[in-house]
Parts: C-alpha cells; sequence; structure tokens
C-alpha cells in the first residue's frame, strides 16, 4: 500500500507539471474554434524577428556552457584539493553568491559592464554568466569521492595540473559535469532580465525576449514561440536523464 500510494502521489505531481507543457502544445494549434497551423504560419513566415532571436539564445546558452566549464572545473579541482589559508571561507563565499537571487547582482553586473563598455554587446550577456557558482559549488562536492590515489599516481608523471585535470579527473567526474551542463545550458537559455537590461539592439535579443514582446507582433505567435522554445531542452534533457540523475549524487562516482 505504501508504494501503492507513493506511486499515485508521483503521478498526480508528474501530472501537475506536464500539464503546463500539454496545454502550450494544443493551444498552439488552435485557432478560431478548430484546429490551424495559421498560428505557426504566422509565427515562421510573419515574425522574422523569431530566427535571430532562437539562434541567439542557442549561441548564448552554448557559449556560456562550454566556457564556464572550462572555468569551474579548474577552480572545483583547486576547493577539492588544493590547501591554502581560507578556502573554507572562501567555498562559504561561493555558497552564499550562489543562493542570491538575480536582482541582487544584476545591477553591479550592469555597472561594471558599462564601465567596461561592453553594455549592447554579446559579452555582455556572456561574461558574467561565464562566472556562475553553480557548476563550482556542485562539482566540488561530488569531487569529494574521488579516488585520490590515481591523482597522486599522476602527479609522479607529470607536473602540469591541466594534464592531470584532463587525464585524471574529468573521467571520474563526467557524469556530473554533464549533469552541470544540462542545468548551465537551461539557466542560460532561460535568461530574460540580462538581456532585456544589457542590451539594446533588437538583433542582440534572445528567444526569451522575443516571447515576452510577443503581443507586439501580428497574429496569435506566443504558443507556437514558446513551443519552439522549450524544445532544445527537451532534447537535452531526454538525451541526458540519466547524467542528471547520477551526476547529482554527490560523493558517489560513475563506475
Amino acid at each position: 500500500m505504501k508504494k501503492i500510494t507513493l506511486s499515485a502521489l508521483f503521478l498526480i505531481l508528474a501530472t501537475a507539471f506536464i500539464l503546463p507543457v500539454i496545454a502550450t502544445i494544443a493551444t498552439s494549434f488552435y485557432g478560431e474554434r478548430n484546429f490551424t497551423l495559421q498560428n505557426y504560419t504566422d509565427l515562421l513566415f510573419d515574425a522574422f524577428a523569431f530566427y535571430p532571436a532562437f539562434w541567439n539564445s542557442l549561441l548564448y546558452a552554448g557559449v556560456i556552457v562550454i566556457v564556464q566549464l572550462f572555468v569551474v572545473i579548474p577552480c572545483a579541482f583547486g576547493f577539492a584539493n588544493a590547501s591554502f589559508k581560507g578556502k573554507g571561507i572562501l567555498f562559504i563565499f561561493y555558497i552564499i553568491l550562489m543562493m542570491m537571487p538575480l536582482q541582487v547582482t544584476i545591477l553591479p553586473n550592469f555597472i561594471g559592464l558599462r564601465d567596461l563598455g561592453l553594455i549592447d554587446t554579446r559579452l555582455a550577456v556572456i561574461l558574467p554568466a561565464i562566472f556562475s557558482p553553480f557548476g563550482v559549488v556542485v562539482i566540488n562536492q561530488y569531487m569529494q569521492g574521488m579516488n585520490n590515489s590515481i591523482i597522486e599516481a599522476a602527479r609522479l608523471e607529470t607536473n602540469s595540473i591541466i594534464k592531470i585535470i584532463f587525464h585524471t579527473v574529468i573521467p571520474q567526474v563526467k557524469i556530473c559535469i554533464f549533469a552541470v551542463a544540462v542545468f548551465i545550458f537551461a539557466e542560460s537559455w532561460n535568461m530574460l532580465e540580462q538581456p532585456m537590461l544589457f542590451l539594446r539592439s533588437t538583433n542582440l535579443q534572445n528567444l526569451s525576449v522575443f516571447i515576452s514582446e510577443s503581443g507586439s507582433y501580428a497574429g496569435n505567435i506566443l504558443f507556437p514561440a514558446s513551443v519552439f522554445f522549450f524544445i532544445p531542452v527537451l532534447i537535452l534533457y531526454s538525451f541526458f536523464n540519466n547524467y542528471l540523475e547520477k551526476g547529482l549524487t554527490f560523493g558517489e562516482l560513475a563506475k
């Protein structure tokens, strides 16, 4: 009875989460009391701003994921293996920064980008997102379960930290890296406040901004644009859902 009750509860919760997605897809094909493709026609053939917005979203999310991983993996490795004064305090600061809402940090980011002359450039969106503390905290916690004897053996062969990370660390934590990459992509794909505040040119805006301004275009393009919006994240989740489950199990490395 306990298993049946839990299964029923999870089914209800899963249904509650999936209903908005189903409703969005169904509404995207709904016209004046009948099934129609007119909404997609209006989006794809009349709202031409959709195309640069979609590719900008892919560009921003892809670049942020790749560059951020190059930053957070060595940083997490340093927290996990290096010994230096104040390491614990610095890691607590990372956790506090990770828990802060976006609204707290967006004004200092704007001031810094303005002083650097990066407002209304692609770097205005990409640069602040590269140094997010989320990946450092998660990968560092996962690294607590690494086999350090492999790392010590590698240190006998080379003094290059880069070679040690690529040949001994990444193979042990690759599942967590994939999981973090999916989260980073989803967060970057969903960006709204940053492009709205840091970018002024329409050709630099991403899909989130386009959807927020969909009412200014002819036709009912909101729901078809929303369908295109969640397709990339859905595809990523379909391919990497196992990594998400295993990669966030701290201290339990993949065999």
